[in-house]
C-alpha cells in the first residue's frame, strides 16, 4: 500500500499530518485517562464507609457471640447485637453502591472525553489518509496492467477543477480528442498528482512492458 505521495511537497505535509494525528490521539486518550482516575479517587470515601460498616458489623457479632453464651439470657441480650449488625451491613452495602457509582461515572466521561475528539481526528485526518493510500495503491497496480495516457486524461477531465483544466489547455476536451500529446500526458499528471503518482510512473510501467 502506498501511503505517502511520491511529491516531496505533498509527502512532508502528509508525514507531518500523521505525526500530529497520533500525537493527538495520545494526548486525548492520556487526558480521558487522567479524568477517569480523578473521578476514581471519589470513590475512596465508599470504601471508607463500606470498611467502616464491616467492622462495625463484625464487632457487634462478635459482641453477640459472647454475650450468647451467657445462660439462660444469652439469647435475648445477643438479639439486640445482631440487629445493629445488619445495620453495619446496610451501611457496606452503601459503600459498595458509592464505589460502582463513581467507577460507573468514572467509565462514562471517561469515554466520552476521549471519543468525540478522537471521532473528530479520524474524519479529518485518518479517513482522507486511507482513501489516499487506497487510491494511490488502487492506481499503481492499474498501470502496471496497462494504464494508458489516454485513460488518465480522460478522468482528470471529468474529476480535476476547471482552473486545473484550463492551466493546461485553453480548450481541455478539444485537446483530449484531437488526441494532442502534449495536452493528454499534462492531463494525465493531474489524475496522478491527486494519487500521489510521479508522471515518470507510466513510462516506467510502458519500458516494462515492452521488455516483456
Amino acid at each position: 500500500m502506498s501511503l505517502y505521495s511520491d511529491y516531496s511537497a505533498a509527502r512532508t505535509r502528509q508525514i507531518i499530518a500523521d505525526i500530529v494525528g497520533v500525537i493527538s490521539v495520545i494526548v486525548i486518550v492520556t487526558i480521558a485517562a487522567s479524568i477517569a482516575e480523578a473521578i476514581r479517587a471519589l470513590a475512596a470515601f465508599g470504601r471508607d464507609l463500606e470498611t467502616a460498616g464491616l467492622d462495625f458489623q463484625v464487632g457487634l457479632l462478635d459482641a453477640a457471640d459472647a454475650l450468647g453464651d451467657v445462660p439462660v439470657i444469652g439469647d435475648g441480650i445477643r438479639a439486640p447485637f445482631d440487629a445493629a449488625a445488619q445495620a453495619g451491613q446496610s451501611v457496606a452495602d452503601a459503600g459498595r453502591g458509592q464505589q460502582q457509582l463513581v467507577e460507573f461515572i468514572a467509565v462514562s466521561v471517561g469515554w466520552s472525553v476521549a471519543l468525540v475528539p478522537v471521532l473528530l481526528i479520524a474524519l479529518i485526518w485518518l479517513v482522507p489518509r486511507v482513501r489516499f493510500a487506497q487510491r494511490s495503491s488502487r492506481m499503481r497496480a492499474m498501470i502496471a496492467r496497462g494504464l494508458t495516457v489516454d485513460t488518465l486524461a480522460a478522468r482528470a477531465l471529468a474529476r480535476a477543477p476547471l482552473a486545473q483544466l484550463v492551466a493546461v489547455h485553453p480548450d481541455p476536451a478539444a485537446a483530449w480528442r484531437s488526441q494532442q500529446p502534449e495536452a493528454l500526458r499534462d492531463l494525465a499528471a493531474l489524475e496522478l498528482r491527486r494519487a500521489g503518482i510521479r508522471p515518470s510512473a507510466m513510462s516506467g510501467a510502458a519500458a516494462v512492458q515492452q521488455g516483456d
